[in-house]
């Protein structure tokens, strides 16, 4: 059996400090790059407008295409690599979680999906654009007083306005739903996304929330259509199959650093989620590569 690799982790400070922006279409080679095409993962969020043209990402196991007048939207250590890319024109930005203030942090955070994928109408894509332009013109200029904090404040800005584009789209569809229903479900998300090993049930998950048991599990089952427990172990599996995949630790190792005491329980729910067991799980992915 070929022996795997650590997946690669990109760090900010391996490739550039608090911002990047680079126009996409465009050749460009005066920066250190790594290979965009193999699985990697990020501390750092990731966003691209497709103004023009086609891209084809996967995002932790799943396809994401994207094509004119797309925005895109990772998040730091999801497991991605470009399948293909056929872009005209578009904006590549990257920056620092602590690039931006803990208010937007959190709304991030507590986003119901695991990526933002937006379709804009054209007035939005050429906003946008124009917003993704003009901080490209403040990154380039390395002489202006005051870069980073200028950098900082308008990438917050662009994040700022996409999540309030994203978050109309949301509540449109969660419109029947009351408020306080869909903070609770934003709140768990919130808790899910930050991998606390200490929280590993419904019950702790509530607790932390000083709601019951029940009251959460019902509400985030109505907003979403799927219990708690679902949820937490999507969570968990999605991670096991990055280590899988992507790192030689064996499987009672993985099953530790998912915090599961027994292996035997994790193969188990490993099974039941996936269809395979975590030994053919990786095998099979060995084979098509």
């Amino acid at each position: 059996m070929k022996k795997k690799t650590q997946i690669p982790v990109h760090s900010m400070d391996d490739w550039f400090s608090g911002v990047y922006i680079q126009p996409m279409g465009v050749p460009k080679n005066d920066h250190p790059v790594y290979e965009m095409s193999q699985p990697h993962r990020h501390d750092f969020y990731q966003c691209v407008l497709v103004d023009k043209g086609e891209m084809e990402m996967e995002v932790d196991f799943e396809k994401v295409r994207l094509s004119d007048r797309d925005v895109f939207l990772s998040y730091p250590g999801q497991i991605h690599h470009i399948v293909s890319s056929r872009m005209q024109r578009g904006w590549f930005l990257a920056f620092d979680p602590a690039t931006l203030d803990a208010n937007l942090r959190s709304i991030l955070d507590q986003f119901l999906t695991e990526i933002m994928l937006i379709q804009l109408s054209q007035q939005q894509s050429k906003n946008f654009y124009s917003l993704m332009h003009h901080l490209y013109q403040i990154y380039k200029d390395p002489g202006q007083l005051y870069q980073q904090q200028a950098l900082q404040a308008m990438t917050c800005s662009v994040i700022y306005q996409l999540s309030s584009t994203y978050l109309r789209e949301e509540r449109s569809t969660l419109g029947r739903h009351s408020f306080r229903n869909v903070e609770i479900t934003k709140t768990f998300r919130e808790l899910l996304r930050h991998h606390d090993k200490s929280l590993k049930n419904t019950s702790q998950f509530a607790a932390r929330m000083n709601i019951t048991a029940s009251h959460l599990n019902d509400t985030v089952k109505s907003v979403t259509g799927f219990p708690v427990t679902y949820h937490i172990q999507q969570e968990l599996i999605r991670e096991a199959r990055r280590l899988l995949c992507f790192s030689d630790r064996t499987i009672m190792e993985i099953a530790g650093t998912l915090g599961f005491d027994d292996v035997k329980y994790f193969t188990r729910l490993f099974s039941k989620v996936t269809g395979v067991a975590p030994g053919k799980y990786r095998k099979a992915f060995l084979v098509s590569r």
